[in-house]
């Protein structure tokens, strides 16, 4: 009999080795409200929007181009700027005084990601951590810059110079908005993808063939996937689960031709199965997106 091997890779997801839980961090969650899309677990202005000008909306030019679907962009509208509508900036937990916003465990230091920047008129862009603990900012640190970035450039912002924390904010903005408007020069321009803590998320490798051996759906999945593997009844199938640093998370063996696999215990985020027969392994990309 031959037993066929599932590999599910966690590519990119919340919990990484520091287990820091930055929300929606790749920006593949969006809801529809009032009309507009709206950056699920992030802050912004749109709802100030009367629905001629969104300044933060979902787009699909996003970075690496095997990781998730979108990205988003951030855009200043100088001509709304009396009621803020032409604001553009987001942050984690929404508008008001700077405060922790989501829980962190482990000793991160660095934030990655990556952006592309159009100024304009001088703007300066910003994209701003602080981490706290017991409500107390102990460190931050931000990266700001007047050049202009028309392709998808990553970044590192180091995190250092404190002991432990337990919380953390993340602001981001064309202008480095702080609350002031006098900061906003022009009508700048912003995108942002694949926020992660301590490590840079990278391509992934997706196998495509006109023969392949399996298919997942649907794609993207939220709590069941079914892995449909091509007239192998006689074949054992035994999963495996493992995290960004290569732990084994889960295993379980499926004895059915058509399997339907359980991912209510994964983080939204991009994944890669893989299935090893005999001499060959075929890849195939999977977004858990709730």
């Amino acid at each position: 009999m031959r037993k066929f091997t599932i590999i599910l890779i966690v590519l990119f997801a919340l919990t990484i080795k520091t287990n820091a839980q930055i929300p929606n961090s790749g920006f593949e969650n969006w809801t529809t409200v009032n009309g507009y899309d709206s950056l699920s677990g992030w802050g912004s202005l749109n709802y100030l929007s009367k629905g001629s000008f969104y300044a933060v909306t979902k787009s699909i030019d996003h970075y690496p181009t095997t990781v998730g679907a979108y990205s988003v962009r951030i855009e200043n509208n100088k001509a709304l700027l009396s009621n803020y509508s032409g604001v553009g900036c987001i942050n984690t937990g929404g508008f008001g005084p700077k405060h922790p916003v989501f829980p962190i465990t482990g000793h991160p230091t660095n934030l990655t990601g990556y952006y592309k920047f159009t100024p304009q008129n001088g703007d300066t862009m910003g994209i701003v951590i602080r981490l706290y603990l017991n409500g107390v900012q102990v460190t931050h640190n931000e990266l700001t810059s007047t050049v202009s970035e028309s392709n998808w450039t990553s970044f590192n912002i180091s995190i250092d110079s404190y002991t432990s924390a337990d919380s953390a904010f993340i602001s981001i903005s064309p202008s480095n908005f702080d609350g002031n408007v006098e900061k906003i020069h022009g009508n700048s321009v912003m995108y942002v993808d694949n926020l992660n803590f301590d490590n840079l998320i990278t391509s992934i490798s997706e196998q495509t063939s006109e023969n392949t051996a399996f298919s997942l759906y649907p794609n993207p999945a939220s709590d069941i996937v079914t892995l449909n593997i091509d007239n192998r009844n006689d074949a054992d199938l035994t999963m495996y689960v493992y995290n960004v640093i290569g732990t084994l998370v889960k295993s379980e063996t499926l004895k059915q031709n058509t399997r339907q696999i359980n991912i209510g215990d994964l983080s939204n985020g991009v994944y890669v199965v893989s299935i090893k027969i005999n001499d060959r392994t075929e890849n195939k990309r999977l977004i858990i997106q709730r």
